[in-house]
This record gives structure tokens, C-alpha cells and sequence, in this order.
């Protein structure tokens, strides 16, 4: 019976000694990410996320790292070997076995008196021992059932979630699909999510892990385009960052730590930087600051109450909107997302300082003699490491990732796999350890050479060309298929979905022959178009396919074919002189919304020199068209513009269309001083801040919010 109770009372002092050590470790890690933030302050928002997300994902994992603990770093006093005092003889014995340090057991029997006062010296009394035992369960029962109720209410706002996109009906009408296309278009996005309408919904949120899906509530049906448009920018945003990940991982982290403040501010961090992640993303996507910051606030005062399940990514909140707008409206602060470098940069180092704190573990100091020992065993393993790596010949880290320096990775390999092979020395002979460290090593080394590899441009596409190999093969029948549908068959709608499936081989001969056949045959013109369209993606060598695109833009009988035609030209056109001199014609047709896609292809297709017709369109009587001309001009940079810049920039009266005007004659450069120098004492601070910036050097007036590209046509 007391030997029992001794193993008892002993596991629980470890398991009070593991929970505390796994409180200690949490705090430290959200220490860390709080400091690290703080210095961040000036940074993006997308930067200062990705410090969150880590922070959370690492408090979710330290249990299992804590359980795990391979690190021990000797802390705590040495430890003694055990020495019991044998009292006078007793009428009951007490067996207790002991370790000497060095791995022998020693069996001890020692007598002791059981009285009234509980068990005789050194032991512990039974009454404290069943409080101490009660007391740890009633805090684990505690902690159990706030858990549940919490994960209780996660499933509750899913079901809710559930039966809004239940009963909702979809937004498939074209007023809502174009703008929804275009935006996806804007984001990279291979697919658009779901849009529903729903008649619960108050506010615009984005739901649905496996499935996104983006729920706008019943007033969406009197939304302007713009407004449109902004919503989708921002709730799309959400689904390309992935922003319902981090948010469940909060949500989770706030269950099990729910008793930790400091988990609670990190969870709001985490989806407060997210929001001002996508508000920077649709600003750097084209949304005006100004538009996009005062549709926000229509939306947040419209709604007096937000019932918007917790499990879903509402578009604004009242509590944290002011700082929102803020920051949209702030020219300071940073707008862009952070890029791919950085990212693997801040993730990995975050990822590295979690994973240590996570799996140190305290542990006891060794003897003098023992730590010599060590110490040499140590010693011997790194001269063997080392010198099976001279024997071996590792390649230099610039030829795994293709001329780019790793030292700081190289390094950050080397600790950690070091850190872990420190720990298998401790409790293994020297053969062993040598042997495990080294493949340790072999294996950490090998996992930070590919992440680093994958974070280059150069890397990153051999990563995706290797992918498209092994998915496609190398005799993919796919693009003869298509093109033998879209030649023979009968249905028009299958012949429309064959010309999509086409643009994705539109670099092949054979799809860019069938597409640029159908441009200029094909009786149906949503075939014609679809054709058009896909022809974008097709080399600039095509001759095929830039002459069908020619055609097609002066002298299809659809307008809309002829709209098609002109922005893939301004694709895949290049600087071929036949291109820019069809589009130039095209300035000068009947049509709006074909001279504003070819003023806009002039401005796409690279060109050097502008087209005196380009140059003529800033004298226009339509302000759109007036734009288009100005940002064809900032792409093409020529100074012969200036002068057309300049006077427009004398006699206008827009001030939307002034900045404009400033942006194109920024973009060309030094030669565009004399320009720019008498908007120095320009009256409007704002005008006076973009001509500074533009003096400051090239496209340093920030990011041109127009056009908007043309969108991927889905067809039915």
C-alpha cells in the first residue's frame, strides 16, 4: 500500500511539473511573438500575421513537444545519491528502491513506524497526499468542462453556419459572376469560390474550409458595381490567404489555453492583422483607399447588430474598425503583402525559436566526472561528424538553390540538428549517437536546402515545372482532343468549352492553330470570343494566332469578339509593329468599349515608343477614356509624352485625373523634372506629397489603381 501511494504521489509531481512546464513555454512563446510585433509596428500587416500564425500554431504543438522534450538543458542541482538513515527496529519495513545516478539500482529496506501522525521520517502523510490528488483532479475536471462548453459553442456557430449556406440561393446572375470572375482574375485565384445571397446573413463573411464560399446578405441586390467589387475584393482576399485556417487554429488555441489571457490576445491579433492583411491586399490590387475605406464604413454603420457566427470571417467588426480605416487611410504605412523570401525567412525562424522552447526540457546537473566524460564523447562524435563530411563532399549550398547564399540556413541546420544529437548522446553509447546524429543532420540539412530552394523564383519554378510534368505527362493527348472538338462538333457550347480547355495549352502549336481556326471561322460568336480570349495565353512567336487576333479586331461582326480580340492582343502581341498599328487604329472606332480595350492592350503589350493616337486620347471628352491614356503612357514610359502630359496636367480640373497625369510623368523619369518641379508649391498637400514622391524616383507614387484585367469567362 505505500509503495503504491509513493508511485502515485510520484507521478503526480511529475505531471504538476510538466503542466507547469507547459504553461511556462506558452508564455514565453507569446512573449516573444508580442516583442517581435511591437518592433514591427511600421511593417505589413500580412508580416505581422504570419508572426501570429506561428505564435498559435506553435502553442497548439508545445504539448506534444513538451511530451516529447529531446532538449534538456541542465538547470536544476546535481543529484545526489539517495542515503536513508535505518532507525530502530519498527514492527512494519518500507522497501524502496533508488537509483546512484550512474544507472545501478539499489534496493533499500528501511523500517517505519505508522502512527497516529501518518508514516515516520521523510514520508507523507495520507490525508495530504488524497487532498493533493483531489485538488489536481477537480482543476483537470474544470479545465475539461470549460473546454467542452467552449468547443461546444465552435460546433454550434458551424451548424449555423451550415444552415445560412443551406438556405441561401446563389448569385449566378452575370451582373454578379463578371465582377466575381475579375476580381478572381485580380487574385490569382485558379477557381472562384460559391456566392450566395442569403436573406440571415447581416454581414458579408467568407466560410467554408474545404469549400470557400463567400455569403453576402439580401441589401447586396442594390450595391453599386464599385461596392460590388470591393466586397468581393476583400471577402476573396480572405480565401486566398487561407484565412479560415488561421482563424480555426485561434479559435481551437483559445479552447485549450482558455484560461491564459495572453492566448485570448493572441487569437485577436491574429484575426485583426488578417483583416488589415486583406484590406492591404485589395489596395494593392487597384482599390482606391479613399472609395474602398468609405464602402467599409457604409456597410459597418448599416448593420446595428452583427450575428455573424464566430467560426466565420465577417468583413468588419465595430470594435476594431476604426483602426481599420486608419490604416487604409494612412499613405504611410505599408500596403504590400510580404514576399515569399520573407515569409519563408519569418516563418522559419519563428517555427525554429517555438520548436526549442516547446521541447527543452529541465533536467538534473551531472558529476564533475560524468560531464568529462560527456564532454569527450561529444568531442569525438563532432571530429567523426566532421570528418565524414570531408569524406563525403557535400555540395556547396549555392548549387541547391541555384547561386543564391544559405549561410544563415546553413547554419540554423546545423544548430538544430546539434541541439538534437547533444540530446541522443546523453542516452546512448557513443557508436550509437555518432551513427543517429548523423543521419539527424543529414535529414535537417537536406529539409532546409529544399525549403530554401522552393522560397526562389528559380526554385519555386522548377518546383511547379517538375509538378506539371508528373500531373500531365509528356505526351498529354489533352490539347488534340480539344482541338478536334473544336473543329468538329456540332454543339456550340461544347465547341465554347473546348476553346477554354485550350487556353491552358495555348503555348502548343496545335491549340493556338485550333483557336486561331475558330477565331476566324467559327459561326458562333460566344465560340469566337471564347477563342479570342484564350489566344491570350499563346506565345508571341504565334503568327497564327496574332494575325487571327488582327483580324478578328478589325473586322468581326461582334463587338464583343472585337473587344476580346483587342486585350489578347495587348497580351500576346509584343512589340510587333502590325500589332501596335492595329490597335492604334482601333482608337479611333465607333465603339467605346473597344478604343478603351485597346487603349488599354497599347498600355499591356510592352511597347517603347507611344502611339500619337495614345498621346492624342488626353485631349478626349470622356475622363475614363482621359485615364486609360495616362496609364498607357505611365506603362510605356516615352518621353515624347511629357509634353502632352504636361499641358493636360495644366488644364485639368480633376484632381483624380491630375494624379494621374503625375503618376505617367513620374514613370519616365529624370526627364520629366522640369514638369514636376512647379507642383512643389502646389497648394493641395496632396498633389504637393505624390509630386515629391514621384521626384524621388520612378514608380514611387504607389500603385496604379486601373484598369482591371480582363476576367476569365467560365462557361456553363
Amino acid at each position: 500500500m505505500s509503495t503504491t501511494l509513493f508511485s502515485a504521489l510520484g507521478s503526480l509531481t511529475n505531471s504538476n511539473i510538466s503542466m507547469v512546464m507547459l504553461l511556462v513555454k506558452a508564455t514565453i512563446i507569446l512573449l516573444v511573438a508580442i516583442g517581435i510585433t511591437l518592433s514591427m509596428q511600421r511593417a505589413s500587416a500580412g508580416a505581422r500575421h504570419l508572426v501570429w500564425l506561428v505564435t498559435v500554431a506553435a502553442l497548439l504543438l508545445v504539448p506534444a513537444l513538451t511530451a516529447w522534450a529531446p532538449i534538456r538543458f541542465r538547470l536544476l542541482p546535481a543529484e545526489a545519491s539517495p542515503t536513508l538513515a535505518v532507525p530502530p527496529a519498527s514492527p512494519t519495513q518500507l522497501s524502496l528502491s533508488a537509483s546512484d545516478g550512474k544507472g545501478n539500482d539499489i534496493a533499500v529496506s528501511a523500517p517505519a513506524t505508522i502512527g497516529e501522525a501518518g508514516l515516520a521520517s521523510g514520508s507523507i502523510e495520507k490525508p495530504t497526499s488524497f487532498s493533493a490528488i483531489g485538488g489536481i483532479s477537480l482543476l483537470l475536471l474544470i479545465w475539461a468542462a470549460v473546454l467542452i462548453v467552449i468547443a461546444g459553442s465552435l460546433g454550434y456557430a458551424a451548424l449555423v453556419v451550415r444552415r445560412i449556406v443551406n438556405r441561401a440561393r446563389p448569385l449566378d446572375s452575370e451582373d454578379w459572376l463578371t465582377p466575381l470572375w475579375e476580381v478572381s482574375d485580380r487574385l490569382a485565384l485558379d477557381e472562384p469560390p460559391r456566392l450566395l445571397r442569403s436573406e440571415d446573413a447581416k454581414m458579408p463573411f467568407a466560410c467554408g474550409l474545404f469549400t470557400p464560399t463567400i455569403v453576402l446578405p439580401a441589401e447586396c441586390d442594390g450595391w453599386s458595381l464599385d461596392r460590388r467589387r470591393a466586397v468581393l475584393l476583400h471577402e476573396l482576399a480572405h480565401v486566398r490567404r487561407h484565412d479560415l485556417v488561421g482563424h480555426t487554429m485561434g479559435r481551437l488555441a483559445c479552447a485549450v489555453y482558455w484560461f491564459h489571457p495572453l492566448v485570448w490576445t493572441a487569437a485577436k491579433q491574429l484575426r485583426s492583422e488578417s483583416e488589415r492583411a486583406c484590406d492591404d491586399l485589395a489596395l494593392s490590387c487597384g482599390a482606391r483607399a479613399t472609395d474602398y475605406a468609405e464602402h467599409l464604413l457604409d456597410i459597418v454603420t448599416s448593420v446595428r447588430r452583427d450575428a455573424t457566427p464566430s467560426v466565420a470571417l465577417a468583413m468588419a467588426r465595430r470594435k476594431e474598425f476604426e483602426g481599420r480605416m486608419l490604416a487604409i487611410l494612412d499613405p504611410e504605412l505599408r500596403h504590400s503583402s510580404p514576399s515569399r523570401r520573407q515569409s519563408a525567412a519569418l516563418i522559419g525562424s519563428l517555427a525554429l525559436i517555438s520548436i526549442v522552447v516547446g521541447a527543452a526540457a529541465p533536467a538534473r546537473r551531472v558529476e564533475a566526472a560524468q560531464d568529462t566524460a560527456q564532454a569527450q564523447r561529444v568531442k569525438d562524435r563532432d571530429l567523426g561528424s566532421k570528418a565524414d563530411k570531408a569524406e563525403k563532399g557535400y555540395p556547396d549550398s549555392r548549387e541547391i538553390i541555384g547561386g543564391s547564399k544559405t549561410h544563415t540556413s546553413t547554419q540554423t541546420s546545423t544548430a538544430f540538428s546539434e541541439l538534437i544529437a547533444k540530446s541522443i548522446s546523453e542516452h546512448a553509447s557513443p557508436a550509437v549517437s555518432t551513427a543517429v546524429s548523423n543521419a539527424v543532420s543529414t535529414a535537417v540539412s537536406n529539409a532546409v536546402s529544399s525549403a530554401v530552394a522552393i522560397t526562389t523564383p528559380s526554385g519555386l519554378r522548377r518546383l511547379l515545372s517538375q509538378q506539371d510534368t508528373q500531373k500531365a505527362g509528356k505526351d498529354d493527348e489533352r490539347p488534340a482532343l480539344l482541338a478536334k472538338i473544336l473543329a468538329t462538333e456540332s454543339s456550340a457550347s461544347l465547341r465554347r468549352i473546348a476553346a477554354w480547355g485550350l487556353a491552358d495549352y495555348a503555348e502548343k502549336p496545335v491549340a493556338a492553330e485550333a483557336l486561331a481556326t475558330a477565331l476566324r471561322r467559327d459561326s458562333d460568336p460566344s465560340v469566337r470570343e471564347m477563342a479570342a480570349w484564350a489566344l491570350a495565353d499563346a506565345n508571341r512567336s504565334s503568327t497564327a494566332a496574332v494575325e487571327a487576333l488582327i483580324a478578328a479586331l478589325r473586322g468581326d461582326a461582334n463587338i464583343r469578339v472585337r473587344e476580346i480580340a483587342a486585350w489578347s492582343l495587348g497580351n500576346v502581341g509584343g512589340r510587333s509593329s502590325a500589332v501596335s498599328d492595329a490597335l492604334a487604329a482601333a482608337l479611333s472606332d465607333q465603339n467605346v468599349a473597344i478604343r478603351k480595350r485597346a487603349a488599354w492592350a497599347l498600355g499591356n503589350a510592352d511597347l517603347r515608343q507611344a502611339p500619337p493616337a495614345l498621346i492624342a486620347l488626353l485631349r478626349d471628352g470622356d475622363p475614363e477614356m482621359r485615364e486609360l491614356a495616362a496609364w498607357g503612357l505611365y506603362q510605356i514610359e516615352d518621353p515624347a509624352s511629357i509634353p502632352a502630359l504636361d499641358a493636360a496636367l495644366r488644364s485639368e480640373s480633376d484632381k483624380h485625373l491630375q494624379i494621374a497625369y503625375i503618376k505617367a510623368l513620374a514613370a519616365v523619369g529624370e526627364k520629366s523634372v522640369d514638369a514636376l518641379k512647379g507642383l512643389l508649391e502646389s497648394k493641395d498637400p496632396e498633389i504637393k506629397s505624390i509630386a515629391v514622391r514621384a521626384l524621388a524616383g520612378g514608380h514611387a507614387a504607389g500603385p496604379w489603381p486601373w484598369p482591371w484585367p480582363e476576367p476569365r469567362p467560365f462557361p456553363d
